[in-house]
């Protein structure tokens, strides 16, 4: 179970790292709701607890590759994190970081 949420905060970090964030809306949705992984995700990690991974992950890559002040950073508005049933285990594309619930 540690593995799979080291994947899960690796693709935050990942998307975090393409995109030099700033004031952000993290937006965390589950479309797999009822399947194993989507119930698994809900009980175990959650809404509230991906938003603050988020929101930790890129703090994190702000102080590490300095960018102290929001002239610095890219200017990002929204990033979603969305766990749905699909094929794979996770991409990131368009702001959007799109996990697998079959893999949770």
């Amino acid at each position: 179970m540690a593995s799979r949420h080291m994947v899960l905060l690796s693709c935050f970090v990942f998307l975090a790292a393409l995109h030099g964030i700033q004031a952000v809306h993290y937006a965390v949705t589950n479309n797999a709701g009822s399947s194993a992984g989507g119930v698994r995700f809900t009980n175990e990690i959650g809404i509230p607890y991906s938003r603050q991974t988020l929101v930790s992950a890129t703090d994190f890559l702000w102080r590490v590759f300095q960018q102290n002040t929001p002239a610095e950073r890219k200017t990002v508005q929204k990033v979603s994190l969305i766990i749905e049933s699909m094929d794979g285990v996770a991409y990131a594309s368009n702001n959007e970081i799109h996990v697998s619930a079959n893999y949770i």
